[in-house]
């Protein structure tokens, strides 16, 4: 699953990194130098941002799911009406079909 980081959340991650990476420099080369704090700040991070990015991805397939339930109903009664009726019905199926695929374009460039 994609993770969500926030900018505040990049930058900390960032900082983290790069005091480890200064940790594990200055240390031995045999040995694990990096503080256990900055792994489990790091891995907190990570856990929030992977959280949150599959909370967006299910929002996602939940407006996804409905916008298709739209564009069908909207078929159905373009399918049924006649004159004004039936082409408000056809703009409103093609505005949820275009709606849809901006949702899957979304969901394809999170997953």
């Amino acid at each position: 699953m994609p993770a969500s980081y926030t900018p505040a959340e990049r930058r900390r991650k960032l900082w983290l990194v790069a005091k480890a990476a200064k940790q594990s420099l200055a240390g031995d080369r045999n040995q694990d130098t990096i503080d256990d704090r900055l792994k489990r700040e790091v891995e907190r991070i990570d856990e929030r941002a992977e959280e949150r990015g599959r909370a967006e991805v299910a929002e996602l397939e939940r407006r996804l799911s409905e916008t298709r339930r739209a564009a069908a109903s909207a078929k159905v009664t373009m399918r049924t009406s006649s004159g004004t009726e039936r082409a408000a019905a056809r703009r409103q199926m093609n505005d949820h079909e275009q709606a849809g695929r901006r949702l899957e374009r979304e969901l394809r460039r999170l997953r």
